[in-house]
C-alpha cells in the first residue's frame, strides 16, 4: 500500500496561479501609469497655484505700500519660492512669466495681475503645472493645453 500524505502544491497549480497574476498585472499596470501622470499633473498645478497666490499677495502688499512701480516679476517669484519652501516643497522649479497681455512689469498692470506661474518637479520634466488657466491634460506623456499645444516650461524666469 502507498501512503499519500503529500503536502504542498503541484507544478500545474503553481503555473496556473502565476499565469493569473501575470494577466492581472498586464491589465492593471498600464491603467495605473495614467493615474500616476494625472496625479503628478495635479500636484504640479497645485504648486503653481500656491506660487501664483503667494506672488499675488506679495504684489498686493507692494501696491499697498506704493512700491509696485519698482517691483519686478523676479521679486514676486522669490516670494512664491519662499512660500512653497514654507509649505515643504523644497524641490522643483518655479517661474513667473508675463501673461497674455504681455505686460512683464507689475507697474504696467491695470486692475488685474497679468502673469502666469509655472512649476515643474525637475528641470526638463514632461509634466508642467500652470496657473491660472491650468487646463492641461496628459497626451503622449506631455502636458498639453485645451488647444492641444504642449505646455513647456519658460526658458527665462522672472523677467
Amino acid at each position: 500500500m502507498k501512503n499519500s500524505n503529500k503536502k504542498g502544491f503541484t507544478l500545474v497549480e503553481l503555473v496556473v496561479v502565476i499565469a493569473i497574476i501575470g494577466v492581472l498585472a498586464a491589465i492593471l499596470v498600464p491603467s495605473m501609469m495614467g493615474y500616476v501622470k494625472k496625479a503628478r499633473l495635479k500636484t504640479a498645478n497645485g504648486n503653481a497655484k500656491t506660487g501664483y497666490n503667494a506672488a499675488a499677495d506679495f504684489f498686493t502688499e507692494q501696491e499697498t505700500q506704493g512700491l509696485l512701480g519698482t517691483t519686478t516679476l523676479a521679486q514676486g517669484q522669490s516670494a512664491a519660492e519662499a512660500a512653497l519652501a514654507a509649505n515643504g516643497t523644497t524641490k522643483g522649479v518655479l517661474a513667473l512669466t508675463a501673461g497674455p497681455k504681455g505686460k512683464s512689469s507689475p507697474a504696467d498692470w491695470d486692475d488685474d495681475m497679468d502673469y502666469y506661474c509655472y512649476w515643474e518637479a525637475a528641470a526638463n520634466d514632461d509634466i508642467v503645472g500652470r496657473y491660472p488657466n491650468p487646463g492641461v491634460k496628459i497626451d503622449s506623456g506631455k502636458a498639453v493645453d485645451a488647444e492641444g499645444d504642449e505646455v513647456t516650461f519658460p526658458s527665462t524666469s522672472g523677467t
